[in-house]
């Protein structure tokens, strides 16, 4: 018996190896087949087909965009974000500059006086009168810091810088900001008046300060000021320049900058820096 079994189980090895044979042999052209069906879809995605997937491939590609290292640099979405942000700080940073020149400005916004020169021309109001000077000696003018101006005559007169014209014409600056002058023949004046020195501690004869109040020297301080202060200097608005006394502290010199004393309506004085500082000459 047990060789029969033997028998037969030696039969039945070869069919059944010959069986499995036979059953695996049809899987695998099967496989074989799923392969070519896999490369068929990709090749089947034609130019078509594609404007049906922009819209998630580009949403993918945005968010890659986001993600990615290479969204912040230049170029990148980020400029219409952070960037825009910069650009707009940009604008109110020199803003912020510019109002901060304004501020510490005294005058025009710089801090800094401008020294100009002023003279009679056509457009100023010329009154002739009597030779003034007579047989006085000149004296350098006291509000013009160029050689050849002069003063003469009585204080009166108002004559606060004089220079001659032509011959023995003299013309001579009685208020610059109203531009009134005077004119007479002086032939003293023309003959003592080429060697005449500048003055080195002239005054300007025209004062202009913030928000464009002008003022100009007067000759007689007749009014009672803040603590008993003078002032030499009265403005259109109805202020004044103030000093301890002497003309000449009426202003405070460093640099390029001149500050004055403002006092409006007899209170405490303000420490204000003149925007221009006027002197005759040309």
């Amino acid at each position: 018996m047990h060789a029969v079994r033997r028998t037969l189980a030696a039969a039945a090895a070869p069919l059944l190896i010959a069986g499995l044979a036979a059953c695996g042999s049809p899987e695998e052209p099967a496989a074989t087949e799923q392969a070519p069906t896999v490369e068929e879809t990709d090749e089947e995605k034609s130019p078509t087909e594609e404007p049906e997937e922009e819209s998630p491939t580009e949403e993918t590609a945005g968010d890659a965009d986001e993600d990615s290292p290479s969204a912040e640099e230049p170029g990148r979405s980020d400029e219409t974000g952070d960037s825009e942000g910069q650009a707009s700080d940009a604008p109110e940073e020199s803003e912020g500059e510019q109002s901060g020149d304004s501020d510490d400005a005294g005058a025009a916004g710089s801090g800094i006086t401008s020294v100009e020169h002023l003279w009679v021309d056509d457009s100023w109001t010329l009154e002739e009168i009597d030779d003034i000077c007579g047989e006085m000696d000149l004296s350098p003018a006291n509000y013009s810091d160029q050689e050849g101006f002069f003063s003469c005559g009585p204080t009166a007169a108002s004559a606060l810088a004089c220079q001659v014209e032509a011959e023995n014409l003299v013309y001579c600056i009685t208020n610059a900001p109203d531009r009134s002058a005077i004119s007479f023949a002086s032939d003293k004046a023309a003959e003592d008046a080429g060697g005449m020195p500048a003055n080195e501690d002239a005054l300007p004869i025209q004062v202009t300060l913030p928000g464009g109040v002008t003022c100009q020297p007067i000759s007689h301080d007749h009014d009672q000021h803040f603590e008993d202060m003078f002032s030499w200097y009265s403005c259109d608005d109805g202020s004044e320049l103030l000093t301890d006394e002497d003309i000449t502290n009426t202003f405070a010199v460093e640099g390029e900058t001149w500050t004055v004393q403002q006092s409006v309506d007899k209170g405490a004085p303000e420490e204000v820096v003149a925007e221009t500082v006027t002197f005759a000459g040309s």
